[in-house]
């Protein structure tokens, strides 16, 4: 189980161990849903997320390939809204992310944000740091389409406009594993 890079109160963190993120069948992910709904509530009210993470959901310049739509918007043109999206199966992974961060290896993410300063990542500095990422995926044989997904999310954290992020993206999932 990963852990969280956000602070949660005692009830928080006892909602978090009850989810099961890596659910095997729906008897699993259905027993998360509540506890999902109350997590994602208490979190989002606190506004202990980062802001860039919850725009991640909300603001479609960070869903390239979603022709315009939030990943939010996703959620609504398919008939949930409201709360009722903080306890939908799909939400799960995004209030992973929410909680816990880029889904990489730590030692991935120590040194890309070392790497990537403290000012924005302009277009160039994301060029500059495409070699390392793609040698992470290669390293680490993760898998090219979700690292590139979780590299995206990390670049955008350490200020990557979203285009400069995407372009980021698209050279990870070009990476063929051996």
């Amino acid at each position: 189980m990963r852990e969280p890079d956000i602070p949660l109160n005692v009830e928080e963190r006892t909602l978090f161990s009850e989810i099961c993120f890596n659910w095997q069948d729906l008897e699993e992910l259905r027993g998360s849903l509540a506890q999902m709904e109350a997590l994602a509530s208490r979190i989002l009210e606190r506004n202990v997320v980062p802001e860039v993470r919850v725009s991640y959901f909300t603001d479609p310049d960070f869903n390239p390939t979603g022709r315009g739509k939030s990943r939010k918007d996703v959620f609504e043109r398919n008939g949930t809204s409201g709360v009722e999206i903080l306890k939908h199966p799909h939400f799960l992974k995004h209030l992973e992310y929410f909680i816990c961060g880029p889904d990489l290896p730590i030692t991935a993410i120590e040194k890309f944000r070392s790497e990537a300063g403290s000012s924005h990542l302009t277009g160039s500095d994301i060029v500059d740091l495409g070699p390392y990422a793609r040698s992470c995926v290669r390293q680490h044989r993760l898998d090219p389409h979700h690292a590139s997904e979780e590299f995206f999310k990390l670049a955008v954290e350490c200020g990557a406009m979203p285009s400069f992020a995407d372009n980021f993206r698209k050279s990870i999932r070009a990476v063929k594993l051996a």
